[in-house]
């Protein structure tokens, strides 16, 4: 069986369900393609505040484009206090906040699953948040048919999904243990925001104390110095290039 044909089988197998809905490809692409199987499914987006710009906008319009339900939780992070003094336990706490509220929603809704774009290039050493993943009984359809970026790339192109550059939320972006604010938060995101205006690819700011250091590939890197003043008048006490890190 390929993958595209297993992905069909375990949508529709746990049908009806919900996709917890980012706003990033992983999760557009597994929506998109349960619509496209024609499962009953429905949507729902939880904002944390600390979703990257424009991701929950994204997720809202691809849901009425396909023409399901949507739901956008609200849940702020920051009352967690492991989450707002940015512990290692940070990432865990969270993805398992959002997902239990999820998970509440779709059994209030008659729903039997919720599914997540986890894929099988996701490494769990790096992603703390995919144990809670397990605990919760949340599904990851691409990860269980053994299905990575590549082929989450070409089945996008197959659905007319837009590949969104990878992005994660606003605290990673923040050294570990820096307490997290809604300041320090909104002015990482506006700084993200207004350089993706000009750098396409990956792009981070990074708060370091106080400091920012933006990675991004060195073919963006004109564009960004032709806004640095810009960032630093955000609050930020330098602002200083690095070539694109990680992938967090």
């Amino acid at each position: 069986m390929n993958r595209t044909d297993c992905l069909a089988d375990v949508l529709t197998e746990n049908a009806p369900l919900v996709v917890a809905l980012s706003g990033g490809t992983d999760s557009m692409v597994l929506l998109a393609a349960a619509g496209d199987v024609g499962v009953r499914v429905a949507a729902v987006a939880v904002d944390t505040g600390m979703n990257p710009a424009g991701e929950l906008a994204r997720a809202r319009a691809l849901a009425m484009r396909i023409g399901v339900p949507f739901a956008m939780l609200h849940v702020d992070m920051l009352d967690f206090e492991e989450v707002r003094t940015n512990g290692p336990l940070r990432c865990y706490i969270c993805k398992r906040t959002m997902m239990e509220a999820i998970l509440r929603w779709a059994e209030e809704h008659g729903y039997r699953a919720v599914a997540d774009g986890t894929n099988a290039d996701d490494d769990p050493s790096s992603r703390p948040g995919m144990r809670a993943l397990g605990e919760l009984g949340v599904l990851s359809p691409f990860a269980r048919c053994r299905m990575g970026k590549g082929g989450i790339s070409r089945l996008a192109s197959d659905l007319g999904i837009e590949a969104i550059p990878s992005s994660s939320c606003m605290a990673t972006r923040v050294v570990e243990h820096t307490p997290l604010t809604p300041d320090r938060i909104e002015r990482v995101r506006k700084a993200e925001a207004l350089l993706r205006e000009d750098v396409a690819g990956r792009l981070r700011v990074r708060d370091v104390d106080g400091h920012a250091v933006i990675e991004a590939e060195p073919s963006g890197h004109p564009a960004i110095r032709r806004k640095m003043e810009e960032i630093e008048a955000l609050g930020f006490a330098s602002v200083r290039l690095a070539d694109a890190g990680g992938e967090r």
